[in-house]
């Protein structure tokens, strides 16, 4: 099986995370869960396309540690369905 690199923009990890942030502050949960799910699904797809591990870094950044932020950012807020 060919590994293909997933192309992403740079920091839309870190924009998305953020802006999930922001939209949680301003009560807009709905589109701070869509865009944390978004992310999520990003870096599954990355890591699963390529055969990354969680110690292997997206944007400078361990691939565990996106995800822990995202879903502790999801259940931290009361936003998992």
């Amino acid at each position: 099986m060919e590994i293909v690199e997933y192309k992403y923009k740079d920091g839309l990890l870190e924009k998305g995370f953020y802006k999930a942030k922001e939209l949680i502050k301003e009560g807009n949960k709905d589109e701070a869960r869509d865009v944390l799910d978004a992310c999520i699904a990003i870096v599954a797809e990355v890591k699963y396309t390529n055969g990354k591990t969680e110690k292997d870094e997206l944007e400078g950044v361990a691939i565990g540690v996106w995800l822990k932020r995202f879903w502790n950012t999801l259940e931290n807020n009361n936003l998992l369905l």
